[in-house]
């Protein structure tokens, strides 16, 4: 099934490539995985850390984008599923496209000013008409310390969507991701891995697919 520039394609909880039909749990009701173009699921190659302590967990969704227009599509499909309460996890290589990935998200909640990374100021508030969002870039922190130290912790309440780029910098200080994001870099494009750890993030992967 195609969507916009997007392929589905169902995989394997191990990444091995299946014939194409609709997504199916497994006997526990715990995973559905869907692989787009690719035949094999890519295991996130960081270079400061390996995936994040959640990610073994929840239903899992891939999905291969070309190009930076695909990432403000998928960013687009993403959003209206988005509310406040939320913490996604942003992993992956620098240049991987995260920061297009929130652009695109603050685009579809109708932020029409400018968005920049906060490599160097480490949180970015944005304060939506009934939606506040809190972008951070925690590649500078040396120790998860740090992130308790900054007293980014109140901003991690039921008003805030917060998205978190390098999340594996404040290791078990974060709160517990709904959705965690892992960009993978590709010759031709990204694949993303999205993890869905609560309620709240499995919805997201639900809309994703229909």
């Amino acid at each position: 099934m195609r969507l916009g520039g997007i392929e589905l394609r169902i995989a394997d909880a191990h990444g091995l490539k299946t014939e194409c039909s609709p997504p199916r749990f497994d006997a526990r009701g715990e995973c559905v995985v869907v692989q787009l173009r690719c035949s094999v699921l890519h295991r996130p190659n960081h270079s400061r850390s390996g995936v994040s302590r959640h990610s073994a967990a929840g239903r899992k969704l891939a999905i291969t984008l070309t190009d930076e227009a695909a990432t403000t599509d998928f960013a687009a499909r993403l959003a209206p599923s988005l509310h406040a309460g939320m913490v996604i996890y942003l992993s992956g290589d620098l240049g991987a496209g995260k920061t297009t990935l929130v652009r695109g998200l603050l685009h579809a909640l109708g932020y029409g000013g400018r968005v920049k990374s906060p490599t160097y100021t480490l949180i970015e508030p944005y304060d939506l008409p009934g939606l506040n969002l809190r972008h951070f870039d925690l590649y500078r922190f040396r120790d998860a310390e740090e992130w308790e130290a900054a007293g980014f912790r109140d901003e991690f309440d039921e008003n805030n969507i917060c998205l978190v780029e390098w999340p594996e910098q404040a290791a078990e200080l974060l709160p517990l991701a709904d959705l965690e994001i892992v960009f993978n870099i590709l010759p031709d494009g990204r694949t993303l891995d999205l993890y869905a750890h609560t309620a709240a993030g499995k919805q997201c992967l639900t809309a994703l697919h229909n």
